[in-house]
C-alpha cells in the first residue's frame, strides 16, 4: 500500500510484505523512535510506531491534552493500514490510548485487532495517575523522575526539562482523564506485560487486564521497574512469541469486505 506520509507514523508502517501489523502507541514523554528497534528483532511483524503531536518529529506542533482528539487523531491516522491482520502495543500513557483506540476503530466500523498487548499501566477503572495541573515545574520534576527512565545525563540539563515539561505536563493531563464509558469488554485477546517492581503498575494491578475482554487474556511479569522494557533482556522473545500466536487466529480478525 502507498500512502502519502503521515505525521503520526513519521517512520513508516513498517515491512510492506510482513504478515501482521503492530501499532505501537508510546509512553508519556516518549515517541515513536523507542520502537524503531523492534523492527531488527520481530521478523515478519510490520511495527508501526505512532507519533503524537508535539513529541520527537512533531516538536513544532502543540501537543494535545484533549482525549477525545487524541483519539480521533489516532484513529484517522491507522484507519487506511488495517489492510492486514494487526495488533495494539501500547505502554503506560499508550495502553490506556491503545484500549480508548481499539473502541473507538470499532465505533468506525474498521476491522478489529488481533490482540491488545499492554505494559505498564493499571487497566481502565483504576487511576493511572494523580492529577498533576496544581504541581509548580520543581515538583513536577520530581514526580517524573519517581518513574524512572530519565537518563542522568539528561535529568542535569536544563535544556532537556525547557523542551520536555510542556509535553509530558500534556501527556499526564491525558493520563489522568478517564476513559470514555465503562462499555462492553472487549472482544480480542489482551496481553499484559507487568515489571515485578513497578510500584505504579504492579503485577496485581496488570492482572486486572483480564476483566477487560471476553477474549483470553495472558500475563508475563519481567525483573525491573516501570520501564522494565528497556532492560528485560528476554521482553522482545516473549513479545514475539505472543505476536506469532495471536497470528495464528488472524482469520477470525478479518471482516468481510
Amino acid at each position: 500500500m502507498q500512502l502519502s506520509r503521515c505525521p503520526w507514523l513519521a517512520f513508516g508502517a513498517g515491512a510492506a510484505d510482513a504478515g501482521v501489523r503492530l501499532l505501537c502507541l508510546p509512553f508519556a514523554g516518549g515517541g515513536a523512535s523507542a520502537y524503531l528497534g523492534w523492527r531488527r528483532h520481530l521478523p515478519g511483524v510490520a511495527v508501526a510506531p505512532l507519533q503524537y503531536p508535539g513529541h520527537e518529529t512533531r516538536l513544532s506542533e502543540r501537543p494535545l491534552v484533549n482525549l477525545d482528539a487524541m483519539l480521533a487523531g489516532l484513529a484517522d491516522a491507522v484507519a487506511p493500514w488495517l489492510d492486514r491482520p494487526y495488533a495494539l502495543f501500547g505502554c503506560s500513557l499508550g495502553a490506556r490510548l491503545a484500549f480508548a483506540l481499539v473502541r473507538q476503530l470499532a465505533e468506525r466500523g474498521l476491522p478489529p485487532p488481533c490482540g491488545l498487548l499492554v505494559a505498564a499501566s493499571a487497566p481502565p477503572g483504576r487511576p493511572a495517575v494523580a492529577d498533576t495541573a496544581g504541581l509548580d515545574d520543581g515538583a513536577f520534576q520530581r514526580l517524573v523522575r519517581s518513574y524512572g527512565g530519565i537518563p542522568p545525563e539528561l535529568d542535569a540539563d536544563p535544556g532537556f526539562w525547557t523542551m520536555a515539561l510542556p509535553v509530558l505536563r500534556a501527556d499526564f493531563a491525558l493520563a489522568a482523564q478517564p476513559l470514555p464509558g465503562p462499555g462492553h469488554p472487549l472482544d480480542c485477546p489482551v496481553v499484559a506485560y507487568a515489571g515485578r517492581a513497578d510500584a505504579l503498575a504492579t503485577p496485581l494491578a496488570m492482572a486486572g487486564w483480564s476483566a477487560m475482554t471476553t477474549g483470553g487474556s495472558r500475563l508475563h511479569c519481567f525483573d525491573g521497574g516501570h520501564f522494565f522494557l528497556q532492560s528485560a533482556p528476554d521482553f522482545l522473545d516473549t513479545l514475539s512469541a505472543d505476536i506469532d500466536r495471536l497470528r495464528l487466529g488472524a482469520a477470525a480478525c478479518l471482516v468481510p469486505a
